[in-house]
Formats: C-alpha cells, sequence, structure tokens
C-alpha cells in the first residue's frame, strides 16, 4: 500500500464519514462484518465498500462499552469519547535539530502542526 501521510482534506473527511456510516449500518445486521471491522478497519472498509483510505492512519475501531448506545427515551447517543493519538519524532542529533524542524515545517500539510 502507498499512503501520502498528507493531513486530510475536507472532500477526504466527507468521503470517510460517508463510508464510515455505511459500516455502522452494516455492522448492525451482520456479524461477520462487525468482526471483520474491529478486527481490521481499514481493510474491512476496502473489502466490503471498495473504499481505500488515502492517509498513512493506525484506524481502530472498538466495541463501545456497556450502558452506552442509543437512549430512545431521551432520543439522543450516549457514546464514548472518540481518541486520538499523535507520534512525537525521534529527537536528531542536537547539532541537526534546527535543521531538521525546519524541515519538518517546510514538509508542508504533510505533517500535522507544520505551518504550510
Amino acid at each position: 500500500m502507498s499512503f501520502t501521510n498528507k493531513i486530510p482534506t475536507y472532500e477526504s473527511l466527507l468521503a470517510f464519514q460517508e463510508v464510515y456510516m455505511r459500516a455502522i449500518a452494516l455492522s448492525w445486521h451482520d456479524h461477520e462484518f462487525k468482526q471483520a471491522l474491529l478486527a481490521d478497519p481499514l481493510l474491512a472498509l476496502q473489502r466490503y465498500f471498495g473504499y481505500k483510505c488515502p492517509w498513512n492512519i493506525a484506524l481502530a475501531i472498538r466495541e463501545a462499552p456497556p450502558g452506552s448506545g442509543w437512549d430512545s427515551a431521551a432520543r439522543t447517543w450516549n457514546l464514548p469519547k472518540n481518541s486520538m493519538t499523535f507520534g512525537v519524532p525521534q529527537q536528531p542529533r542536537v547539532e541537526e535539530e534546527a535543521i531538521a524542524l525546519a524541515a519538518y515545517n517546510d514538509a508542508g500539510a504533510t505533517y500535522l502542526f507544520s505551518c504550510c
């Protein structure tokens, strides 16, 4: 697989949102798909929906804990918080730190929190 590791565009986020809604709906009715989605989300989305994620991302999907879900009386969802993990690069040699940070920033929108 080839990933660009670019920050998601608005359009790619919309595409992911659409396929993820389809995955939730299918997981409610297809136990085999749900197990595949929990085991390897990116592979399941590609196999079942033909969706190939354009980002270099480690996507983890877990069962919601007991007590969470749709509350019919309140007509609202009670769901756990999503989580996000960021990687901190290894520190380069001290004499190369300034050059490394400049190169990181020069990568543009490839990495989170670079300036371009």
